[in-house]
């Protein structure tokens, strides 16, 4: 396999590239800025090149310069970049993706695998909101409550469309909360986790007043990068969509508690409660994981210990 990864020097795609060299692969990551502090661990293992998905010729100029055969496409703009520049995010999200699947159709690649989001499902309620946190399946209804929930379903239906229509075997992979190194410093209000793991490790002072017992499915990065691998390279899946995710709730509280194994010093104080930790709608679920599991083989390799280790470690190893 030649892989491409779009967006590849960004959280998820610096974690996936790590993890496809690990596999005796050498990806080609693609990106619009070359900032590689995620990556200095594998810099000379990796193909790095600055370009824009919406450029279609660029895109088809990589696929041909390294003889790509399948194409992760992670590129997006996030959530509140998206809501502040609507026609941008509709660019990067929207078109981007039409010329990632346009350029697969040219050049005969085999498959590509789309990173999708839990924002597809919009606000969940009921008993599949905490505390009862019912399992989300992929079947439940898509009702985006903002502009990049609303990109990713766009994109599933022209990748499905591109599938039944052009034969292209096309994945969508929807992810619950997500944490990992870096995600703190580029990401900022998303990243909860990441910011109490960063500010333990970095001493600072943190008052959380509540939102210490707020369940939630929150997936390590190492686990979204080994859920495109497997996508990437699994036999013809009987399904095209897949819920990734751990399976199982978790709280901040957890992720303080495994920080302070690493730094029994820190100067974080978390409040009791749940809390929409600063978000408007309630998006708080755990997700179905059985159809990746049958499908694509995939099981969650990090619990949140595991997970806040690895994180601290990588930070490390890059000289964050």
């Amino acid at each position: 396999m030649n892989v491409l990864i779009t967006g590849g020097i960004g959280v998820n795609g610096a974690m996936t590239a790590r993890l496809m060299v690990k596999e005796s692969l050498r990806p080609v990551l693609l990106d619009n800025r070359m900032d590689l502090s995620l990556m200095r661990d594998i810099q000379g293992q990796v193909d790095c090149v600055e370009a824009d998905v919406c450029d279609q010729q660029a895109l088809e100029k990589i696929v041909d310069d390294y003889k790509v055969t399948h194409i992760a496409h992670l590129a997006a703009l996030m959530p509140e970049p998206a809501e502040a520049n609507p026609r941008l995010g509709i660019k990067v999200g929207v078109d981007g993706t039409v010329n990632v699947l346009e350029v697969a159709r040219a050049k005969n690649i085999k498959r590509v695998v789309f990173t999708s989001s839990k924002a597809v499902y919009g606000e969940i309620l009921g008993e599949y909101a905490p505390p009862n946190c019912k399992p989300v399946r992929e079947d439940f209804p898509k009702h985006p409550a903002d502009l990049y929930g609303t990109i990713k379903v766009c994109c599933e239906e022209v990748g499905k469309y591109y599938r039944e229509t052009y034969g292209i075997e096309f994945i969508a992979l929807r992810y619950v909360s997500i944490y990992g190194p870096g995600k703190e410093a580029r990401h900022g209000p998303l990243s909860f986790y990441g910011q109490l793991i960063e500010k333990a490790r970095r001493g600072e002072k943190w008052l959380v007043p509540q939102g210490g017992d707020q369940l939630n499915d929150a997936v390590y990065v190492g686990d979204v990068a080994r859920s495109i691998y497997l996508a990437v390279k699994a036999e013809r899946p009987g399904e095209s969509v897949f819920n990734i995710g751990t399976g199982k709730a978790s709280t901040p509280r957890d992720f303080l508690d495994a920080a302070s194994k690493i730094f029994p010093n820190h100067r974080i104080e978390l409040g009791p409660g749940p809390s929409k930790l600063g978000r408007s709608k309630q998006s708080y679920c755990v997700f179905d994981i059985s159809a990746a599991k049958k499908h694509l083989g995939y099981e969650p390799s990090y619990d949140v210990e595991q997970g806040v280790k690895d994180y601290v470690e990588t930070l490390n190893r890059v000289g964050r």
